[in-house]
């Protein structure tokens, strides 16, 4: 596309692609899609945008604006890299680069967060008139657009837009200028400390930070504050000052009320990590601990300058060092265990001789076990997958009885039809478990041609009852089509109708 328009500063992906329409006059929404990535398929995503690579190649060079940079400075993927480990990182950048379906929001965690993202657009009244006076035109600004954040830090409240994210209109890139603005939103005292930690945070370049160095920053830090008890993490002082710092509303509020309980987020925070957590639950254990001195990106740093314990051997290091040295009888014994069965199965055959070498031999035990461990495969039998099909299947015939008569529907595409449902998601992820449904999706679901012929016919039954002139201009624009996407069925309907009036 020629003369797309380069980013502003803190500007998201998704306001450039808006912008750029605005530029070239283009008010359709595939049709911009098709310009910017040669593809009408491509969903308009505020947080982490896929295709960045093809949006990267419309500038030269020497703006520097590879696919690295525009990810890092006009998206929100620097509120996720730093706490998630290095080499799912690496994979995160490269399906935002190309086309992620889906994998993206799943690597950063952000499908299963507690902290849920924002369903509609935000905006500072102020720093749209700043942009308007600096630059001539406004833009959506990745800052406004993280979850859980409610103030600028520079002017104060953002206002809610009427701007809805994965509506019908999830192709849709819509400029600034068009959003109808709302009310500003309520805040807490603790949402100006919120909002400074986020902003610190977007300014935070960094490639991911393991979960062992995160462990042992945690421990490091409960230490330095005072938050031991003995030589251990006191988990109760912890809540107790997390939610005297934040309150219980606004804990509430954002989905991380910490529990009681052994599994709470504020618990497992401060003990090994095994996942990665939001950035909202360490700027709220690190504020409220430190009470507000500890900045997230100082976190950051310290934590990536963390050691490490040095990795496991390699399987046929392992092997080496365990035949290496001089064996005894029980060892040489549970060897030869271990060589016709997995360990689990080796110690429920003789629990007499592992008791020993657990006492008398414990590294030794670990390290040949490590060596022969099985992988555990597990086999979900909780659906009933057979039974499941038959029910989709019922109410997807429901849905569709609903909607084949009504010529004003929308697109009855694969993917509208299963929205009709109450288990979308769970549908839409195990299609190739559930037959049935898939067969009736694709007798169900209308193709291009099918489609325009229903907006076409809608339109002219419409002019009829109205006993309005029927001209092939009117009824091609009212029906939002046009020769250049019209295929060659719905152009042959056309000349009918138009023959039938003549």
């Amino acid at each position: 596309m020629l003369g797309f328009p380069a980013p502003y500063p803190e500007e998201l992906l998704y306001s450039t692609i808006a912008r750029a329409g605005v530029h070239d006059g283009e008010t359709s929404p595939k049709q911009l899609l098709d310009m910017v990535f040669n593809n009408r398929g491509v969903i308009a995503t505020v947080d982490l945008p896929s295709h960045v690579g093809k949006l990267a190649s419309q500038y030269s060079d020497s703006l520097g604006l590879d696919t690295q940079t525009l990810i890092s400075r006009h998206t929100l993927w620097p509120i996720y890299a730093p706490f998630i480990p290095q080499e799912r990182n690496n994979k995160l950048r490269e399906w935002m680069s190309g086309s992620s379906q889906g994998a993206a929001h799943l690597a950063s965690g952000i499908a299963a967060s507690r902290v849920k993202a924002k369903t509609k657009l935000f905006i500072c009244v102020e720093c749209l008139n700043e942009q308007k006076f600096k630059y001539g035109e406004c833009f959506w600004n990745r800052l406004w657009q993280v979850p859980l954040l409610k103030i600028c830090p520079a002017h104060g409240l953002l206002n809610m837009t009427s701007i809805e994210l994965n509506g019908e209109h999830r192709h849709s890139h819509i400029p600034v200028e068009v959003a109808e603005i709302q009310e500003p939103v309520k805040s807490e005292d603790v949402d100006r400390t919120f909002s400074n930690q986020v902003a610190q945070l977007l300014k935070v370049q960094n490639e991911g930070v393991s979960f062992s160095q995160w462990t042992s920053f945690y421990k490091h830090f409960a230490s330095s504050w005072g938050y031991l008890h003995g030589r251990r993490i006191d988990h109760a002082k912890i809540q107790e000052a997390v939610i005297q710092f934040w309150g219980k509303r606004w804990l509430s509020n954002a989905g991380i009320h910490p529990s009681g309980k052994e599994t709470s987020w504020l618990r497992e925070i401060f003990r090994k990590h095994r996942k990665s957590f939001s950035f909202a639950e360490h700027i709220v254990a690190l504020s409220a601990l430190s009470n507000g001195v500890v900045g997230i990106s100082d976190a950051i740093e310290k934590a990536s300058s963390m050691e490490t314990s040095s990795k496991k051997p390699h399987h046929a290091q392992l092997q080496a060092s365990v035949t290496e040295n001089q064996l005894n009888q029980d060892q040489i014994n549970w060897q030869q265990l271990l060589e016709l069965s997995p360990p689990k199965a080796a110690r429920q055959q003789n629990q007499a001789l592992y008791a020993r070498l657990y006492r008398n031999h414990y590294d030794w035990l670990m390290q040949i076990n490590s060596v022969y461990h099985a992988e555990n495969i597990t086999v979900n039998k909780r659906v009933d997958w057979p039974q499941r099909d038959r029910q989709v299947a019922r109410e997807l015939r429901r849905a569709y009885q609903n909607l084949c008569e009504d010529l004003s529907a929308p697109h009855l595409s694969k993917t509208f039809l299963i929205h009709q449902l109450k288990q979308r998601a769970t549908v839409e992820k195990n299609l190739h478990r559930l037959p049935r449904c898939s067969t009736l999706l694709a007798i169900y679901s209308e193709n291009t041609a099918e489609y325009q012929a229903r907006r076409l016919t809608r339109t002219h039954f419409l002019m009829l009852e109205q006993g309005r002139e029927i001209k092939r201009w009117s009824l091609l624009r009212e029906a939002g089509l046009s020769d250049e996407r019209m295929t060659d069925i719905v152009a042959e309907l056309l000349k009918e109708i138009l023959s039938e009036q003549a």
